[in-house]
């Protein structure tokens, strides 16, 4: 059997028992900026299970944007719970492209995955959600410039004893002309003896990193001071400048706008999500199943979320209070679905599909 993704996306390829739009498109909450997102399901017959190389469990575009599960997977994340994947099964007609009895049977079966565990994992991704918002929002306020960190930028310099250290940059040495001998090393800093020879000589710091040079004792006389290296702020700061470049890369920047003209103080889309998803927890615990469609009050609650017209501590109120309202509720469902009934389900579905 081929796993390519473009064998999943030829319609005629009757592995795949479902495909569906996802996402905001299917929320309701779309606009002009707004991708369009797919999920899918393929079947494995079952004498690929007993091959040495095992088949992918799931199978995506390079930006993840369309991506195909195997049953097996599909029903792994649904007994964990995963909110991406219980979307699926609650999907509006209009967001269905591909339906098959196959898949049909797993919607008939849809109810053993509502448990507390459902709830439970609604809220907790809406709690990483808002640790995002606030994660990213530190980024936009907190840029950093294109030139990466350099090691000299971490550095403080000390001619003699009767002075403080101060900012390499600040003490007129240029290190591209001395060598350097180690006084001591630890996890999160490098002290050393510095000699200024007046020429290029290679340097202090070559690669990023300090080099030790042995000094000969007759140019003890050229010894000028003390460098004193903080190596593990240094390296904090590459990891940082990496991060924040590549979320610049990658991110929506039309996502960002109002935050860069300092017109809001949060990250309206995350925030957004993290509403709905707390509306979709609530939604299993009052009636037993998740919201995918969002219309009227609930809505224009997200809609004007993401538009920027609520202040962040109302937002917060607001999500504390669904929570509460969450936790008070969730009892009421089983605390987890039966392992033994899911495995019975996926051999029921591959029965429906030819494939068992």
């Amino acid at each position: 059997m081929n796993y390519a993704f473009e064998e999943f996306e030829d319609f005629e390829n009757s592995s795949v028992i479902f495909r569906g739009i996802v996402g905001s498109r299917a929320y309701g909450t779309a606009n002009a900026q707004s991708d369009t997102d797919t999920r899918g399901i393929f079947v494995v017959p079952s004498m690929e299970y007993v091959r040495l190389v095992p088949p992918p469990k799931q199978v995506s575009d390079p930006h993840n944007d369309h991506t195909y599960y195997s049953l097996l997977r599909f029903c792994e994340l649904m007994a964990e719970a995963n909110p991406t994947t219980m979307e699926m099964l609650y999907l509006p007609e209009n967001c269905i492209i591909t339906s098959t009895p196959a898949f049909e049977t797993l919607v008939a079966h849809r109810d053993m995955f509502i448990t507390q565990r459902a709830v439970e994992s609604h809220l907790g991704y809406a709690v990483s959600q808002m640790k995002k918002a606030k994660g990213a929002n530190k980024r936009v306020w907190n840029p950093w410039p294109e030139e990466p960190p350099t090691p000299e930028d971490y550095c403080m310099f000390l001619r003699d004893a009767h002075e403080l250290p101060k900012p390499l940059k600040e003490s007129g040495v240029d290190l591209r002309t001395c060598l350097a001998t180690r006084l001591s090393k630890s996890v999160t800093e490098d002290v050393m003896h510095v000699y200024d020879y007046g020429k290029e000589t290679g340097g202090v710091f070559r690669g990023g990193a300090p080099v030790v040079s042995s000094i000969p004792k007759e140019d003890a006389g050229l010894r000028i001071g003390v460098l004193i290296f903080n190596k593990q702020a240094f390296e904090s700061a590459k990891r940082q400048h990496h991060e924040y470049w590549d979320w610049r890369r990658h991110r929506n920047d039309a996502r960002w706008v109002q935050q860069e003209r300092g017109q809001l103080d949060y990250d309206a889309k995350n925030m957004m999500h993290l509403t709905r998803l707390l509306f979709s927890g609530e939604s299993i615990v009052m009636n037993g199943r998740p919201i995918v469609r969002f219309t009227g009050e609930k809505l224009e609650t997200l809609l004007s979320i993401r538009r920027g017209e609520w202040e962040f501590d109302k937002i917060i109120t607001h999500a504390e209070t669904i929570q509460a309202r969450i936790i008070d509720g969730k009892d009421r469902l089983p605390a987890e679905c039966d392992k033994e009934k899911v495995s019975d389900l996926i051999a029921e579905v591959m029965r429906k599909a030819g494939v068992a």
